[in-house]
């Protein structure tokens, strides 16, 4: 009933029951943001989890418990909760909280490097948006380039070589990168290169990369059109698709908009020929003349049309892709 005070006292009671903690984590996002960051902050479970799984269980060392911990069940609910100190901490967007969600974001990644909950894609955005740019591009080229998963999960800052980091991929890397590739990964590894360089070889790789792999991003971006204030949360996604598409947005569009960044973009060429898209119907050919001038199918939302002519002309070659 939007009783947000008077639900507070329920949530603490609740949760000194460790066995309530996933439902009092879901419960606490109807809170205020600031609120619900102070209440998952004083909801610390680690002696709970330390009593079930193992007093060590927190130290790299332990023998059952980090780097390890989304292969034990016990640890879910403190992982969840991390994550969703994480997520409330980008929505308030501002200097000192955005320093604040790289602590829980690091932390999840150290206690499990395999990362089950998928928060490697939104470290790259999360340490530009806490200046600290050299960091984003050490992980980010770490996952982008591992076979798997990268040694300690790319967090080893302190053993970075930023010359290496900085060097262009090599054309066997580039090769391998360019046809299998995270979209929110080397869109945040073009902003960190840029960041740290400039338009160089390495920011021009991965945003070539990125524009080729998926335009989405870019012609939101160059299109002006504002993405929603959240991440998505649809139950299911796709690989590249439009989930990763509105999350990348969502904690990065104000990074591509800053001036030096949307002029470097907004004059590359490879970008400009990708932004702008070719009619889907194959006997038209026509392209736009400005981003975002035509509309995309409503239902599959993955082919554009110059107008609903060609859109019926299309439509028995498209129906069954587009149910799909």
């Amino acid at each position: 009933r939007g009783k947000t005070k008077e639900a507070i006292p329920y949530l603490v009671k609740a949760v000194q029951d460790p066995e309530n903690l996933n439902n009092c984590v879901a419960l606490s996002d109807e809170l205020p943001p600031e609120v619900r960051i102070d209440f998952l902050k004083r909801t610390e479970p680690r002696a709970h989890v330390q009593s079930v799984v193992s007093p060590d269980c927190f130290e790299l060392t332990s023998a059952y418990g980090a780097p390890d911990f989304w292969g034990i069940i016990w640890t879910r609910p403190y992982m969840r909760l991390l994550g969703a100190l994480a997520q409330t901490y980008i929505k308030i967007q501002n200097e000192a909280v955005e320093r604040g969600c790289v602590r829980p974001t690091i932390e999840m990644l150290r206690l499990c490097e395999s990362d089950n909950m998928g928060r490697r894609s939104w470290m790259g955005p999360i340490l530009l948006h806490a200046g600290s740019p050299a960091d984003a591009l050490h992980f980010l080229r770490a996952w982008i380039e591992a076979d798997g998963v990268p040694p300690h999960a790319g967090i080893d800052f302190a053993s970075a070589n930023l010359d290496v980091d900085r060097a262009p991929m090599p054309p066997s890397v580039l090769k391998r990168v360019s046809k299998w590739n995270n979209l929110q990964m080397v869109h945040s590894a073009a902003l960190a290169a840029f960041t740290l360089d400039c338009n160089s070889e390495l920011a021009r790789q991965y945003l070539h990369i990125a524009v080729s792999s998926n335009p989405a991003v870019m012609i939101k971006v160059l299109g002006k059109f504002k993405e929603r204030v959240d991440g998505d949360i649809h139950p299911t996604r796709t690989s590249n698709g439009v989930e990763d598409t509105r999350d990348h947005l969502w904690l990065a569009q104000d990074l591509w908009t800053k001036p030096a960044v949307w002029d470097w973009i907004s004059n590359d060429p490879v970008v400009k020929d990708a932004v702008l898209c070719t009619c889907s119907e194959p006997s038209c050919g026509r392209k736009e003349e400005r981003i975002g001038q035509w509309q995309k199918c409503s239902g599959c939302k993955l082919v554009w049309y110059c107008s609903r002519t060609c859109q019926k002309m299309h439509w028995p070659e498209h129906k069954e892709p587009c149910k799909e």
